[in-house]
């Protein structure tokens, strides 16, 4: 299945990246960022109680951003169901850890049981993202 990058307004005009349409534990979040960066999945706190994920705080981690800040992010103690859908193809679903954070802006998928579950394809140069499981 693939899906076109998502445009981004920014100070130097607009930017193409790639996005995954994205269902936790059945509600759609909407196009959250593919970061091959990123260590873990990391979500904004607030989405915490509306997924109805219970937190491990005991198993918290620091973490740093992009800019060299410190952050701290605490993960799900179960995995949660992520899935994507298309119409016309079947869900890719699979479960995993999820870490959420306090004044975090952006949902981010990182490798670790997210990417790592996937084959993803990013196309650059026609602003497409292909994923299979």
């Amino acid at each position: 299945m693939e899906f076109e990058y998502t445009k981004r307004e920014w100070s130097r005009g607009a930017v193409y990246v790639p996005t995954l349409p994205i269902c936790l534990n059945g509600f759609p979040i909407g196009h959250v960022l593919v970061d091959t960066g990123a260590d873990v999945t990391i979500l904004p706190m607030e989405l915490q109680d509306v997924l109805g994920v219970d937190l491990d705080k005991e198993r918290t981690l620091w973490f740093t951003d992009a800019s060299g800040d410190d952050f701290k992010a605490v993960p799900s103690i179960q995995p949660i169901k992520y899935s994507v859908e298309k119409g016309g193809f079947q869900p890719v679903i699979w479960k995993g850890v999820v870490f959420f954070a306090e004044h975090q802006a952006t949902a981010l998928l990182g490798q670790y049981q997210c990417l790592s579950e996937l084959r993803i394809t990013l196309d650059g140069k026609k602003r497409r993202i292909k994923l299979e499981q």
